[in-house]
C-alpha cells in the first residue's frame, strides 16, 4: 500500500498541464461525460495509475469509474 501511494505522490508531482489534458481524454474512453477538473490530486494520480496498469479493459473501466463517479 505504501509503494501504492508513494507511486501516486511521484506520479503526481510530474503532471504537466498536457498531461492533465491527455488524461481528461483517456478517463472518457472509460466513463464518458466524466468531469476531472475536480479531482484530488490523489485521485489524478491514481487515475494514471490505472491508466498505465496491466489490467483488463473492464477492470480499467470499472476503477476509473470508482474515481470520477
Amino acid at each position: 500500500m505504501k509503494t501504492i501511494i508513494a507511486s501516486a505522490l511521484i506520479a503526481t508531482a510530474a503532471l504537466t498541464g498536457a498531461a492533465n489534458a491527455s488524461l481528461s481524454s483517456d478517463v472518457q474512453t472509460y466513463a464518458p461525460g466524466a468531469d476531472v477538473s475536480s479531482l484530488t490530486s490523489a485521485e489524478t494520480a491514481s487515475l494514471h495509475l490505472i491508466l498505465s496498469g496491466g489490467d483488463t479493459e473492464s477492470e480499467k473501466r470499472n476503477a476509473v469509474r470508482k474515481i470520477v463517479n
